[in-house]
């Protein structure tokens, strides 16, 4: 086998190996023949349907089953990710029951959700990502205009999924197993005591401006805690090691069974167990799915699927705060030898942290217990009374349920070690129990028509449908405080003890859609395609005169290589020429009823009497309308050397026209923006017009051999985001971020720097942010050039929106063992990381072993330092508290995301016991990343946050799949 050079973020696939391939296999026909029926009988999933690949007009990407066979994952987003160019998954938390974010082709102002279709159904992102990966027959994404058969909801791409069926025949049971143990890719590396010890007092010298030497600690208590001789009063705490778990568990568990006859089905029960890192916490998750189709007659098929998602995640703790544990210092003890919770500092009893104990915190704060369930089905039949006519009509249901109780114990005192007093600051006297319900119910009937007919080399398909939507969303919530007996999870049994009822409070909300929708289809001798589609949907939430909203678009497409001067080319075996215009809507963001005002009950004095009144709370505005987006694509797909090479290339743009945004008022309304929209009392308007522009390209090569097969794929995304409108084009400012005409979304707005300040600039009167500032501190630019920095000097200084993104995938077979590796990467993306997540003793927090060893000192006064002079908080640290490009840290990185290696038991082997397969294979799960930043290396670039997140996760992990 010859040996292939593969370079990451280049040249994947080398022409010479392309061409080698084809001088091997031109005089060998039967093979071609097969690729080339395969190329042609591969199936994607359309709105409303399927499709031949190659009749395709529009830019649809599908998943690779390998993709979806060969990870082991909690999530379906997460199994998906690096697999698909254009498509951006970010890892939320790393904790039980996270959900992954997955964006399409870049981002807009708010509301960048693409829509998910499960089975024909519309789902939430968590019900994709809660799929099981063994359920899933095709997924694919819509990414231009041939989304538009999807109308308002699909401004930002459709994800479609069908779900697996019955195959016919004796009845099949497949069994999937696999049992792992995670752990943090990263914590962060804090110094230790000593260390810390030292660095507090180099800060407190520098804080009195290097007179005198004032020092938190003696040279006596730094000796005692080196020496580990007396751990009571002069302990050395890792506290991450204390809090989280070294690793958790995670076991999986599915079994299916499918097969049939004039009935097909297919069923599977799931179910998945993961620890938390926290000691204290884990989720469950149980799955049920059954999917059936009935032929009762030539002409009549009855189908149905069912789902049923339960997912339970109970903490017997009070949780982990995570800035809480970055602030605590090592010189704190998690207990005393006695038993006792922590209380010494460094000798000093230290009521705050003692408080604060993110240990005694979780064990001891409370419990929570969370129910999470979701129902799913859909009958439906189909009816053809004659060739080539189609009925088809649908109903459909979703339930959505959620519960979650929050008991917050009462406390006892922490004791002072020393003096054996109780520190009555770190009791609580009051307990209090929480608790949320919601429930969501949707409803939707639907009926579609179709009509193909072929007249000669000319194809005609005709769909036209309509739907209805009923949407109710109910939530209750309380609170009780001053509970007799801990941890009673129920406030109606609460209601007859001595609780006092703090807050009760209850949301009804519905909404209705309508649609109807057509599409046509033609080509002539499957050569040139024409494609067209229209809808109009209606919402409620737009006032009479907006509801209604139109989408159209076009799509054609040329196979060249059905041409004469391509089909002499021996090497083209497909070669496709696609483009696109179209539009879709977004309804992503706006509330059920913001075309209305909301009044709410309120008070005021009238003499000496206090009367009811009514005041408005959250204005309306019925002129909101749709949020409309513009989309051209036009791209290039083929298959080259008996189809042992594919690519497909893409150029797009995408134009949000009129997004959603609050419109603030004038602050002599009282008509505030607030970031909770619960809280939010200003009308949204149509304002917004956000541009997204790029190319994609994804490369494949594909070869088999005697005793297996071999293949890369890889894809790389180019993203350019611009923000071409705004309210009255005036600049929103959002803590470190800008969102201004001209800008992108995800700019970071500050000062720029330019290193440290020296000796030499101190001397020269460079112009300081600060006055107090003194050589080793951060120098900022005067971008202006007034030869003053202020606030005028701020401008942009970096990006979150990653431009660059790509994935690779390896694998291949040989004999009975399988490999496949899978990495995904970005690049040209920052992370703002301040506070306690880089700077020392921010908040009375310890110190990043960063900052001790890249720190500027007197004795090594680097101006390229990466750290500036070490500060005590609040001693002189507001020249490094303000935004700036100096915190920004590079969040490119290339990650191994899976590494899978499997072995199938030779088939005469099991055969013997009933077996149809068994295979057993390994696992690791992001073990592997180069990172992009070589300054702070303690930190996740997937998963990074301004000040502290919980840990992302690594897996190694161990399975079986077994077919009977």
């Amino acid at each position: 086998m010859k040996k292939t050079t593969i370079c990451i973020l280049s040249a994947i696939l080398m022409s010479s190996i392309t061409l080698l391939d084809a001088q091997e296999t031109k005089n060998k026909p039967s093979d071609s023949i097969t690729k080339k029926v395969k190329d042609v009988e591969e199936i994607v999933l359309v709105g409303f349907g399927k499709q031949k690949k190659g009749t395709v007009s529009g830019s649809i990407a599908s998943v690779d089953k390998k993709i979806l066979q060969d990870r082991p994952t909690t999530s379906l987003t997460a199994s998906i990710q690096g697999a698909l160019p254009g498509v951006t998954i970010k890892s939320s938390l790393g904790d039980v029951g996270s959900v992954p974010t997955l964006n399409v082709r870049g981002r807009s102002v708010a509301g960048n959700s693409p829509l998910y279709i499960i089975d024909g159904i519309p789902s939430s992102t968590a019900d994709f990502s809660r799929l099981s990966p063994a359920d899933v027959e095709n997924i694919s994404i819509l990414k231009d205009a041939s989304a538009a058969i999807y109308g308002a909801r699909a401004g930002y791409g459709v994800v479609l999924v069908e779900t697996k069926k019955g195959g016919g025949g004796k009845m099949i049971i497949g069994y999937n197993m696999y049992n792992g143990y995670q752990s943090p890719t990263y914590l962060p590396k804090y110094v230790d005591a000593v260390d810390y010890m030292k660095l507090k007092n180099e800060a407190y010298y520098n804080a009195n401006n290097n007179v005198g030497h004032f020092s938190q600690y003696k040279q006596d208590q730094i000796d005692l805690t080196a020496a580990g001789t007396d751990p009571d009063r002069y302990p050395n705490t890792d506290w991450y090691k204390a809090t989280y778990r070294k690793m958790a568990n995670v076991l999986n568990n599915e079994i299916n069974v499918s097969g049939g006859d004039k009935t097909r089905y297919f069923a599977s029960l799931g179910y998945l167990k993961q620890e938390s890192l926290s000691p204290t916490k884990a989720m469950d998750r149980y799955s049920f799915r059954t999917n059936t189709s009935s032929k009762l007659s030539d002409k009549l098929t009855v189908n149905s699927n069912i789902s049923f998602i339960k997912q339970m995640i109970n903490d017997q703790g009070g949780g982990i705060n995570t800035v809480e544990l970055a602030r605590i210092t090592p010189t704190m003890a998690v207990r005393q030898s006695n038993g006792w919770w922590g209380s010494v500092n460094a000798g000093k009893v230290d009521n705050t942290f003692a408080n604060t104990n993110p240990v005694r915190n979780n064990i001891e704060g409370g419990d929570s217990k969370l129910n999470d369930q979701k129902f799913m089905g859909a009958l439906s039949a189909n009816y053809t009374p004659v060739k080539g006519l189609n009925i088809d009509a649908q109903i459909s249901y979703s339930n959505w349920n959620y519960r979650k109780g929050t008991f917050v114990n009462t406390l006892n005192p922490v004791y002072n070690f020393l003096t054996n007093a109780p520190i009555g600051s770190t009791a609580r006297a009051i307990n209090n129990y929480s608790e949320e319900w919601k429930s969501d119910e949707w409803l939707n009937t639907q009926v579609l028509i179709s009509y193909e007919k072929k007249i000669s080399s000319h194809y005609f398909k005709v769909l036209g449908g309509t739907s209805y939507e009923d949407y109710t969303t109910r939530s209750i919530s309380g609170k009780k405080s001053n509970i007799p007996k801990d941890g009673l999870h129920s406030l109606s049994a609460l209601s007859t003890l001595d609780g006092t009822l703090d807050e009760l409070k209850s949301n009804t909300q519905q909404y209705a859609f309508q649609s109807v929708f057509a599409r046509i289809n033609y080509n002539y001798q499957e050569k040139y395609f024409l494609e067209g589609i229209i809808r109009a949907d209606a919402s409620s939430r737009f006032a009479k005169e907006n509801r209604w909203g139109y989408f159209p678009a076009v799509m054609a497409s040329w196979r060249l290589d059905k041409e004469n001067f391509i089909k002499n080319l021996s090497f083209i075996n497909t070669l496709k020429l696609r483009g696109s215009y179209g539009s879709t809507g977004s309804i992503n963001t706006i509330g059920y009823y913001d075309n209305q005002t909301y009044m709410n009950n309120a008070s005021s004095v009238l003499g000496n009497v206090i009367v009811g009144a009514m005041v408005p709370g959250k204005l309306g505005f019925s002129g909101i309308g749709w949020e409309t987006i513009v989309t051209k694509n036009i791209g290039l797909d083929g298959s080259l050397f008996n189809n042992t090479f594919t690519f497909s290339v893409d150029l797009y743009n995408r134009l949000t026209k009129g997004a959603l945004m609050n419109n603030q008022l004038a602050y002599e309304t009282g008509v505030l923006i607030d970031s909770n929209p619960d809280k939010n009392e200003t009308p949204p308007i149509n304002a917004g017009d956000v541009e997204n522009k790029g190319i994609e390209i994804s490369l494949g090569y594909n070869k088999s051999f005697e005793n297996g097969d071999f293949y890369i794929n890889a894809n790389f995304a180019k993203n350019k985001n611009n923000i071409r409108s705004l309210i009255n084009n005036k600049p929103l400012y959002d803590n470190n971020w800008i969102t201004q005409v001209g800008g992108s979304i995800g700019d970071f707005y500050g000062y720029k720097t330019a290193g440290l300040l020296t000796q030499e600039d101190i001397n020269n009167n460079y112009p300081k942010l600060y006055s107090t500032s003194q050589a080793g501190d951060i120098k900022y630019v005067d971008i202006n050039g007034d030869g003053v920095v202020d606030e005028n000097d701020r401008t942009v200084i970096g990006n979150d929106v990653p431009s660059f993104t790509y994935g690779l995938s390896i694998g291949g077979r040989y004999k009975n063992f399988d490999l496949s590796v899978v990495g995904q990467g970005v690049a040209n993306v920052q992370v703002y990381l301040d506070k306690e997540s880089s700077q020392a003793f921010f908040n009375g927090a310890g110190a990043k072993q960063y900052v001790s060893d890249n720190r500027w000192t007197p004795e090594n006064p680097n101006p390229n330092a990466l750290y500036p002079r070490i500060l005590p908080a609040g001693g002189g640290t507001q020249n490094i508290g303000v935004t700036s490009d100096f915190w920004l840290f590079d969040a490119s990185y290339f990650r191994i995301k899976s590494i899978t290696l499997g072995y199938s038991i030779p088939q005469e082997t099991i055969s013997r016991i009933g077996l149809k397969k068994f295979r057993i294979y390994a696992n690791l799960e992001n073990y592997f990343t180069l990172r992009g930043d070589k300054r702070m290396k303690d930190f996740d670039p997937e998963m990074a946050s301004a000040r502290s997140t919980y840990p992302y996760l690594k897996t190694i992990s161990f399975g079986i799949n077994a077919t009977f």
